[in-house]
């Protein structure tokens, strides 16, 4: 966002602080179903596709429980923050918008030709899965 003043420039954001401390999952059970939920968080329906971790992979791959002691979430949008006196500037002042967006889903090298993308990428759309 440019604002008419130096000052007055800023911009949107989201973010997001933890404070916590980290506990190993070592559990066999609780460490998969842990793994599954994340692959399943970031694109519903992958797990079952895909091959599960074999025991060298779960042996390379630790699982970290994370209690919330404290959190705290930000969110900044809208125009900028203006002083009356710099409202009649002749200035351009506004927002420039920045958009995460996702492309056609691109096979990798070793994929058969005759492959079909999976429903759960076609349209792919992470805001609307949330």
């Amino acid at each position: 966002m440019t604002g008419n003043s130096a000052f007055h420039n800023s911009v949107n954001y989201r973010s997001v602080v933890i404070h916590a401390s980290g506990e190993e999952v070592t559990d066999p059970e609780e460490r998969m179903r842990a793994l599954r939920a994340t692959v399943e968080h970031v694109v519903a329906g992958r797990w079952q596709d895909v091959r599960a971790p074999n025991e060298e992979e779960l042996r390379r791959t630790m699982v970290v429980r994370v209690p919330l002691a404290e959190a705290s979430a930000k969110l900044r949008s809208g125009d900028p923050i203006e002083e009356p006196e710099d409202l009649s500037m002749p200035c351009w002042a506004g927002t420039l918008p920045v958009k995460l967006s996702f492309g056609e889903p691109t096979g990798d090298s070793y994929l058969a030709s005759d492959t079909e993308v999976p429903d759960y990428l076609v349209d792919y759309d992470r805001v609307r899965r949330c």
